[in-house]
């Protein structure tokens, strides 16, 4: 029955009743054969993933540990508020299942054959979801720990698929915990990561990268010197054999090798070109040749460094996304540019003038915001240290503060004092940003690999257009120290897949080398 408001003679509403069609019968789906067993992980990582996973005829089972996991995650103060809201979402959908009659129970009378799958309810999405109890665990394992629980649980279903003569053939547990899948694999229990809503690349080298580099001949880089005055300099695409045959995203950095010399330059698809940089490198009219402009003390040292740097110092680009190895100045390039665009270059009577356009209006009056996921590859947490707020989050930050000391030492200037006593630095945890604008500021993100994908959108929707944002990290599965993801999900990889090709707002590179020394470089081999 509908309710419809209708206007009478005199204008007044009048309520009038229709009765509804009925809606025709769901079909029911044929089942698929396989049963998924979810962790509480999967479901936090991606909460949709249960209407993925309710398709086609799949059973999906939920054990009791997981509801109960859930449960008391939605107001857990040990975990991020994506985390949270997460659990939240999921457990709404579930008691939204529950009212509609489409959570089963009997669960082994459907495996053995007794209750066949199509006499359940069918979700929406084509599926049908069942519910487990928890029962004994089995040894070696305790029956304390969630995850053997889990494991209990779904070693009992497998052994009723084996057993029983229901319709389901395949048994497949879900997780993000990497110890939790070498359980499964140890009690041979068909076990993977969750696939659905994260990047389809077989390798993190696929990852996109921000810079191409090709061979050229003398006369492109002639005709690339004859185009115009040093930072006006351009090259036509089509003058790049293989570069103006495809769809060229904004900004990417283009390395341009003839012999012993090389361009580097900016792509800028609006004109179809490749252009000079304009920040961080000036022509040494002397020799003839481009150098890397010193940013307070700080010179880069590669191609790949001039154009990060390049970026963060362009007051038009509002976010860079920096991906590299340990020791390949993420950190230190970050701060640098920062403390510059927000004070210039200091010297001991007062803060040098420079030049309008490598030094122009930026105009972030709220100054410096420092954040970094607050994942420690230590015992040590958060809630747990001693002092105020800012002593508990100041060891998370200690890579931003050594950078700006170590500047400040080669700068003889205070720069943490003279940003503390023009009250612009701030510091903010992660697990506090919902519900805050970030308005002109310059907000450095440090080890993003460490963050999740409710991390990595709850961060990504503060940000004002009078920001400049720039996220750093590694994608190198030894610096991840989040066990509940990889490199095809974290926040840094989401973010650089997500917004490749976005626009000219938005620039990506990832650095190559490791400059903290020989021992240091050897480390990666280990």
């Amino acid at each position: 029955m509908r309710f419809e408001a209708q206007p009478d003679s005199d204008g007044r509403m009048v309520f009038q009743t229709e009765m509804e069609s009925p809606k025709p019968p769901q079909r029911q789906p044929a089942p698929s054969g396989t049963l998924y067993i979810p962790d509480t992980s999967v479901l936090i990582e991606n909460p949709d993933a249960l209407e993925r996973l309710l398709s086609g005829g799949n059973l999906v089972v939920l054990m009791h540990r997981v509801i109960e996991e859930l449960g008391n995650l939605q107001a857990s103060r040990s975990k991020s508020d994506g985390v949270r809201h997460a659990a939240r979402q999921v457990m709404r959908k579930l008691v939204d299942y529950r009212k509609s009659g489409l959570l089963a129970h009997g669960l082994h009378e459907i495996l053995d054959g007794e209750v066949p799958v199509s006499d359940l309810a069918a979700t929406p999405s084509g599926g049908y979801l069942a519910w487990e109890p928890d029962g004994k665990s089995l040894p070696p394992y305790d029956k304390e720990t969630g995850d053997n629980i889990i494991l209990a649980g779904a070693q009992r279903l497998a052994e009723a698929v084996e057993q029983g003569a229901g319709p389901i053939e395949e048994l497949v547990v879900l997780s993000e915990d990497s110890n939790f899948l070498l359980k499964c694999d140890a009690v041979h229990l068909e076990a993977e990561n969750l696939r659905y809503g994260k990047v389809s690349l077989e390798r993190v080298e696929q990852v996109f990268r921000g810079i191409e580099e090709y061979i050229v001949d003398a006369a492109c880089l002639e005709s690339f010197a004859e185009s115009g005055a040093p930072g006006e300099r351009y090259l036509n695409f089509e003058e790049i054999p293989g570069l103006g045959e495809r769809d060229i995203p904004a900004n990417l950095g283009v390395i341009l090798h003839c012999e012993d010399r090389l361009i580097v330059a900016r792509a800028n698809p609006e004109e179809e070109r490749l252009e000079d940089l304009r920040y961080a490198q000036y022509w040494d009219r002397k020799r003839n040749v481009y150098r890397p402009r010193p940013i307070l003390g700080f010179s880069p040292r590669d191609p790949y460094q001039v154009l990060a740097m390049e970026f963060l110092l362009d007051p038009s680009v509002q976010l860079v996304v920096i991906d590299g190895p340990a020791g390949s100045g993420k950190t230190r390039m970050m701060v640098a540019s920062a403390l510059y665009m927000l004070g210039g270059q200091p010297t001991k009577l007062r803060v040098s003038p420079q030049s309008e356009a490598l030094y122009p209006d930026y105009g972030y009056d709220n100054g410096l915001m420092l954040l970094r996921p607050e994942h420690a590859s230590s015992q040590y947490e958060l809630g747990f240290l001693p002092g105020d707020f800012e002593s508990k989050l100041s060891p998370w930050l200690e890579p931003f503060f050594q950078a700006m000391r170590s500047l400040g030492f080669s700068n003889d200037h205070d720069f943490i004092s003279e940003l503390e006593d023009t009250d612009r630095l701030t510091m903010l945890s992660t697990s506090m940003l919902r519900g805050l604008d970030i308005e002109r500021s310059i907000v450095l993100v440090d080890e993003l690999q460490n963050a999740d994908r409710h991390l990595a959108k709850t961060l990504m929707s503060r940000f004002c257009a009078s920001s400049k944002v720039v996220l750093a990290g590694c994608l190198d599965p030894v610096q991840i120290d989040n066990p509940y993801v990889d490199w095809r999900s974290n926040a840094l990889t989401r973010v650089k897949e997500t917004y490749k090709g976005f626009g000219p707002e938005v620039a990506q590179i990832r650095l190559k080398y490791n400059y903290r020394g020989p021992i240091s470089t050897k480390s990666d081999e280990l």
